[in-house]
């Protein structure tokens, strides 16, 4: 057999055995199951040492879903046997669905082979059949990864039998403590509990307690109990901590040789006012035929280098997660807030993207570098649009040096805007929802951040310098991780056409649909009372980015190629595709290059997972620092939309502070309702009275739950509200029975 990676094998360990891409090779062509044994013999490998590297790698190749072992020990190739490796996504009514690996749609999983299960474990699917909604449905064939095996939740004691319930509502089972193991928790105390035997077909998971959080759920344990319900890694290992001390706080002259020197270059970090990290500072300035754009992001590739301790726990965590007021970062302080930072006035080595782009807004040359810099500025994007925006003396005054170059970076956005609008990228114009906290943890301010054009200045040459890197790679063939962006998914395009109706909206069919179809509908929409509420449903039914080592471009920019280039320090797929530009200016091939496409595809699933998870845990927060601010405005009432219509009441979202709650159906006047799902609609039978979707209602705050992150309104004066709903949905026949 002929191993096309034998010399990456050979270059990475001292005793190479085949690669993971021969392997599956192999075994496709054999096109039958093979121990371990059987299949060693057939690739020459006799020494007990390889033996073992074999098994090593067949058990990891098991992990990832790559592989299948049957009870006699035979492994097969997981594609060639139909199954579809993937997480498992659970409901809290016990049934579930499978994400696919590769991307699609979900795949439904029924309450009893949910049982085998927990939410987060990696398993293999068969293809079973559709329900009865059509959808295809799937058997669990093989569990290949666990979730993480902690979780938080509440003690519970039935007839002397210790349980914990889980917080997380899509852990459907509780935890069974077997005596002893309960480390003296009491019933109803918050606790950390570990899984020890995990669920099967007969029972339900096993575990024990590991440590007691409080009696009550409080504002300052909302981040805590996120960590450990997530598994979100928060303690350095000491190896880690020894190799960030041992790194240089400075810039040596070892360090600047040859690399360019971009330090009397005037650039600057714009980000916000909470920011610590900056991995990213821009300049911009005329020329001929357009600008000149530089963009200099740190040089983390430097510092945190392949299989060393800081790499491996960059790689295990993944990503840097926010919550208000704290961080989990990727990677120690000593790096993410110094070395690595592009803090003002210090040097800093970078990787440069310097770029020729024409008056049209499109890049013409783009070249990368090495550099070495130094930050002229840390600006906000608060001050900076106080100075180009709202022309405010005093910041015009404190930019006054910076200010000529802030004016061509502004001019440089409205031409790179004006092509994205050509190209008809989709433009989410969300506000953020900001936390300001008391030290003790409890919300004191909440209130949803308008975006300017500041952050987006910002944003488009930080696009630009992604759509550059994933271009620069895919021509030089380098094994990477692009940012990848699928059309919408069938069955969330067709929910969708079905809202839109509601409104008089519609979208082509979903063979036809465009990126611009989208940026076109946002701009009709961007006046109407309930765009807020059409854009949140536009962007729920997109597909999810994801990393991937192929690039298929980038739906929502409108990009036939993109890559996270622009924050190796608190994204690790950043990191690696700064490795692979290095490896490429460094004229590297990529057959040599250390990072295979079996490998690259492993680390872009776990990348993606890890941001998911990031993602959830951030979510979480926010949704209970939402329920502790209004458990403090109980009683107070706010103006909002109807987000949504169920046949048990109305969600509400408040308009300024973005908070949903629900109406509930016993909170309306005494009537009885029907339900209407296609058309999103509650019609009273005796009073007419009617509420749908996009109605603007005043809502009083009835009650506001950390424990179960809900919040209950009612509506204030629910029969006007219905009256001049009706009204207006009279109004466009009339204007239409009178027309000429």
């Amino acid at each position: 057999m002929v191993d096309p990676h034998a010399g990456r094998e050979a270059a990475r360990y001292e005793h190479p055995i085949p690669s993971r891409e021969a392997i599956l090779a192999y075994l496709s062509e054999r096109a039958q199951l093979l121990t371990a044994e059987a299949l060693a013999r057939e690739l020459g490998l006799t020494t007990p040492r390889d033996l073992e590297a074999l098994t090593r790698r067949l058990a990891a190749m098991l992990r990832d879903g790559q592989l299948l072992q049957n009870r006699r020990g035979g492994y097969g190739v997981a594609a060639k046997l139909d199954l579809i490796p993937g997480t498992i996504i659970a409901n809290a009514e016990g049934f579930g669905f499978l994400r696919p690996d590769g991307g699609g749609d979900d795949v439904y999983i029924s309450p009893a082979e949910m049982r085998k299960v927990l939410h987060g474990d990696r398993v293999l699917v068969n293809l079973v059949g559709a329900d009865r909604r059509g959808r295809k449905q799937g058997a669990i064939a093989e569990i290949l990864e666990r979730r993480p095996s902690r979780l938080v939740g509440r003690v519970m004691v039935e007839n002397g039998v210790v349980l914990v319930v889980p917080d997380d509502r899509r852990l459907h089972q509780d935890l069974l403590i077997p005596p002893g193991r309960d480390a003296g928790a009491r019933a109803g105390q918050i606790v950390v509990a570990e899984i020890t035997q995990p669920p099967t077909a007969q029972r339900g998971p096993i575990g024990e307690i590991v440590s007691v959080l409080g009696e009550r759920l409080t504002p300052s344990l909302i981040v805590a109990m996120a960590i450990a319900s997530h598994d979100l890694p928060r303690d350095w290992p000491a190896t880690v901590l020894r190799e960030a001390e041992a790194i240089e706080p400075r810039v040596t002259a070892a360090e600047r040789e040859g690399r360019v020197d971009l330090r009397t270059l005037p650039l600057v970090t714009i980000d916000g006012e909470d920011a610590r990290d900056f991995d990213d500072a821009v300049y911009a300035e005329p020329v001929a035929d357009g600008f000149r754009l530089v963009v200099a992001i740190a040089d983390v590739s430097h510092y945190v280098r392949p299989a060393s301790a800081l790499d491996e726990e960059a790689r295990r965590r993944s990503t840097s997660v926010y919550f208000p007021g704290f961080v989990v970062p990727m990677l120690p302080e000593t790096l993410s807030n110094g070395i690595c930072s592009l803090n003002p006035e210090v040097e800093r080595l970078c990787l440069a993207c310097d770029m020729h782009v024409d008056r049209d807004g499109e890049v013409m040359r783009a070249r990368f570098y090495p550099a070495v810099m130094r930050s002229h500025a840390r600006l906000t994007y608060t001050r900076v649009w106080q100075a180009l925006g709202e022309r405010n003396a005093e910041a015009r005054a404190e930019l006054a040096d910076l200010l000529p170059q802030l004016q061509q970076l502004h001019r440089l956005y409205r031409v790179l805007a004006k092509a994205r609008q050509r190209r008809g990228a989709i433009d989410f114009d969300s506000r953020e929802v900001k936390f300001r906290l008391a030290p003790t943890g409890e919300v004191v301010q909440l209130g949803a951040e308008p975006r300017n054009d500041a952050h987006r200045l910002i944003e488009e040459c930080m696009i630009a310098a992604n759509v550059q890197a994933a271009r620069f790679l895919v021509r030089h063939r380098v094994p990477a991780p692009y940012r990848v962006h699928a059309p919408p998914p069938e069955s969330k395009y067709d929910d969708l056409l079905e809202f839109l109706r509601e409104f008089g909206l519609a979208l082509p069919p979903l063979a036809e649909v465009t990126p611009l179809d989208f940026s076109t509908l946002l701009k009709k929409i961007r006046h109407r009372p309930e765009a807020m509420l059409i854009e949140s449903v536009l962007l729920r039914a997109q597909s999810l980015a994801v990393y991937s080592p192929h690039n298929s471009g980038h739906f929502g920019l409108a990009l036939d190629a993109y890559a996270h280039f622009t924050s190796p320090i608190r994204r690790y797929p950043d990191l690696l595709v700064h490795r692979a530009i290095r490896h490429a200016l460094a004229r590297g091939r990529a057959e040599d290059y250390r990072y295979g496409a079996e490998e690259m595809a492993q680390l872009a699933a776990h990348c993606s997972q890890n941001e998911r998870r990031a993602d959830e845990a951030e979510r979480d927060v926010d949704e209970r620092y939402k329920c502790a601010w209004m458990e403090k405005h109980v009683g107070g009432e706010f103006d909002g939309i109807v987000s949504g219509v169920a046949s048990f009441g109305l969600f509400v979202e408040l308009t300024e502070s973005q908070v949903s709650g629900l109406v509930h159906i016993t909170q309306l006047p005494n009537d009885y309702y029907h339900f209407d799902p296609i058309r999103h609609l509650l019609t009273g039978e005796r009073r007419g009275l009617r509420f749908r979707l996009g109605d603007a209602v005043r809502v009083q705050v009835l009650r506001a739950s950390l424990e179960d992150r809900k919040i209950d309104f009612r509506l204030v004066d629910a029969h006007a509200t219905a009256k001049q709903r009706a009204a207006r949905s009279a109004e466009p026949a009339r204007r239409k029975r009178s027309s000429p």
